[in-house]
């Protein structure tokens, strides 16, 4: 099986875009990445942290939900 997974590198370790199963052999390459224009690469940042944001917000809520449920 030949399947393109991608992924980026954090911490120097490789982070897929998408589970690989245990055992799987892989290939790795360095690919170049593509030139984002400055202001589309500003407007990639805002939405990755308001996605953050949001994310944060809704754990939150859920564990002030679960203490609430406990009382």
């Amino acid at each position: 099986m030949t399947e393109t997974v991608w992924g980026v590198v954090r911490n120097g370790l490789i982070v897929p875009s998408a589970p690989i199963p245990e055992g799987t052999s892989v290939e790795i390459r360095v690919c170049e990445q593509p030139q984002v224009p400055p202001e589309l690469q500003a407007e990639f940042d805002a939405w990755e942290q308001s996605s953050s944001e949001a994310l944060e917000l809704v754990e939150r809520m859920a564990k002030e939900l679960e203490r609430d449920e406990k009382r």
